[in-house]
C-alpha cells in the first residue's frame, strides 16, 4: 500500500512555515523605542533643582544625554539605542523633584496600527498606546500613516510628534513627521 502525502497536511506544514518566515521578517517590538524627548517641566527655575532632576535622569538605564534649560524649563533627553525606558518613567522622575512634567516632544520608533477606528502608535515598555490626534498632527504625516494602513494591518514607523499629558488615562500624540522603518 503506497503512502500518499495528505495534501490538508502538506498545505498546513507550508503555511506554518510561510508564516514563521514572516515573523523572522517582521521588524521586531523590541527595536520600538523611544530616541528623544524634549520634556517640558513647569517650576524648574533653578540651577539646584534644576541639578537634582538631571542626575535622576542620567541614573535610568539607556539614557545617553541629558541636558536642561531652565529658559525654556524642558529637560532634552537622548537615549541609547534599544533602550526600554518609558515617557512615564521621566514623569515620574520630575514628580519626585517636586515639579510638574507637562507635554513632550518625542522622537520615537514604533508599531503604527489601527484600534477602534483610531489610529494607535505602540513603543515597547509603554501598557498603553499612544493615540494619534488627527486635528493636531500634520496633514503628510497622517496621509502616510493612511496610507500604509491601507495596504496592511500594522506598520512600523519613526514619528516626531508631541505627547500631551494623559487624560481619562489616554495619551495622544500629535505627529509632525514619520519615516517608514524596514
Amino acid at each position: 500500500m503506497s503512502s500518499k502525502p495528505n495534501p490538508s497536511s502538506r498545505s498546513a506544514f507550508l503555511s506554518a512555515a510561510g508564516l514563521a518566515v514572516a515573523i523572522a521578517l517582521l521588524p521586531a517590538m523590541a527595536s520600538a523605542e523611544y530616541r528623544r524627548i524634549e520634556l517640558k517641566i513647569l517650576g524648574m527655575d533653578c540651577a539646584t533643582c534644576a541639578h537634582g532632576v538631571r542626575v535622576a535622569m542620567q541614573k535610568l538605564d539607556g539614557v545617553a544625554t541629558v541636558e536642561l534649560s531652565l529658559e525654556r524649563a524642558q529637560a532634552e533627553v537622548g537615549l541609547k539605542p534599544d533602550n526600554r525606558l518609558t515617557l512615564d518613567q521621566f514623569r515620574q522622575v520630575v514628580k519626585r523633584n517636586g515639579f510638574e512634567p507637562k507635554q513632550a516632544a518625542v522622537t520615537a520608533i514604533g508599531m503604527m496600527r489601527e484600534s477602534g477606528g483610531r489610529m494607535v502608535f505602540e513603543v515597547s515598555g509603554v501598557p498603553t498606546p499612544l493615540v494619534v490626534s488627527p486635528d493636531k498632527s500634520t496633514p503628510d504625516a497622517l496621509q502616510q500613516l493612511k496610507s500604509a494602513l491601507s495596504t496592511k494591518s500594522t506598520a512600523v514607523f519613526e514619528i516626531m510628534g508631541t505627547v500631551e499629558p494623559a487624560r481619562d488615562g489616554v495619551e495622544s500624540v500629535a505627529i509632525a513627521s514619520v519615516r517608514p522603518r524596514q
